[in-house]
């Protein structure tokens, strides 16, 4: 069984707890940070692309993500929220020729609009603080292809291309974390969240290329990866009934 498949059971297993205690009647309104944290336990961590005596890398790093978010309480127990977030995801870029002195180092970053929409819970651990777990999916839009030069010579250079395989495209969500609620001053939220997008997401094209031919090696990069949230709700009071 995947690490994937034992997160969404876990997950699905807290939204049956009846302990929990939701935002009945408020909706809230908040911003959200998310560094995406290399790792090489969940996302793209490095992937090599090699074509004969040509050899390159991908490798990830720090990223980021920004977004303004709404949630509604519906009962004690479930939550929904939603949103608009920006996402750019940077990658190193290494490329080699073997028997060689020819080696560069490069940058990428992948750019995303998304749109989650997420159920929530919460475990009320004390008199202000609570656990918070979620799960969903967002929709995903990415605005243009990619693609990066390197000069390493006359008529020779070493070059990256990104191709999106759809504009469009979804990933599952999956957030758990810590919530303080104050009386007036709002609510503040410290956790993780892991996005896993259903299909990869862009095709890669390594190339050195050289006057007479070029070596290419192309792959695609999934996309996936973790990060640490931080997030800001304003204080709201519960609509009346």
């Amino acid at each position: 069984m995947t690490v994937t498949k034992l997160s969404v059971q876990f997950l699905f297993m807290l939204f049956m707890v009846n302990a929990a205690f939701g935002q009945r009647g408020v909706t809230t309104f908040g911003i959200q940070y998310k560094p995406i944290m290399p790792n090489s336990i969940i996302g793209t961590f490095e992937q090599d692309f090699n074509s004969n005596q040509f050899t390159s890398t991908v490798k990830q790093k720090i990223g980021h993500a920004f977004s303004f978010v709404i949630r509604q309480g519906l009962t004690k127990t479930l939550s929904f929220e939603t949103g608009l977030g920006f996402t750019r995801r940077n990658f190193n870029l290494d490329f080699a020729v073997e028997d060689s002195n020819y080696f560069k180092e490069g940058k990428v970053g992948f750019i995303g609009y998304e749109v989650p929409v997420k159920g929530l819970v919460f475990i009320r651990l004390g008199e202000a603080l609570y656990m918070n777990t979620a799960i969903g999916a967002s929709f995903n839009y990415f605005p243009s292809d990619i693609r990066v030069d390197l000069p390493i010579g006359v008529n020779e250079y070493f070059s990256q291309e990104g191709a999106y395989r759809s504009k469009v495209q979804g990933a599952l969500l999956a957030d758990i974390g810590f919530e303080f609620r104050t009386r007036k001053s709002g609510y503040f939220y410290l956790g993780s969240s892991y996005n896993l997008p259903f299909n990869p997401i862009v095709t890669f094209a390594m190339a050195y290329e050289y006057e007479g031919g070029d070596e290419v090696a192309i792959d695609n990069i999934r996309g996936s990866y973790l990060t640490i949230d931080f997030r800001y709700y304003f204080h709201e009071k519960p609509r009346s009934e």
